[in-house]
């Protein structure tokens, strides 16, 4: 899993039949000192999330799955919390 900031929603007017009624979202995945890394993944959102939002994001097809309640699904990277904050125990 990764921890991504949600940059922008993807629109898709043509698209398969699963993606019909769902929401894609690009997310930017986000660098410890919470600067924007260089990976930039559209992903299935799970959980409603917007622009701006701090998420967390898996990326296999298990997981994709588990939220969407199906099995062999044709998405591998979906939207799995929203963070509220992260702490970093200290040394």
């Amino acid at each position: 899993m990764i921890l991504a900031r949600v940059i922008a929603p993807v629109v898709a007017s043509e698209k398969h039949g699963f993606f019909e009624g769902r929401k894609l979202l690009l997310v930017k995945e986000l660098l410890p000192g919470g600067g924007l890394g260089p990976r930039t993944l559209v992903a299935l959102d799970g959980v409603n999330s917007g622009v701006g939002d701090q998420v967390l994001v898996a990326k296999n097809g298990g997981a994709v799955d588990d939220v969407v309640g199906l099995k062999d699904c044709p998405a591998n990277v979906v939207i799995v919390a929203h963070v509220d904050q992260v702490r970093f125990a200290a040394d």
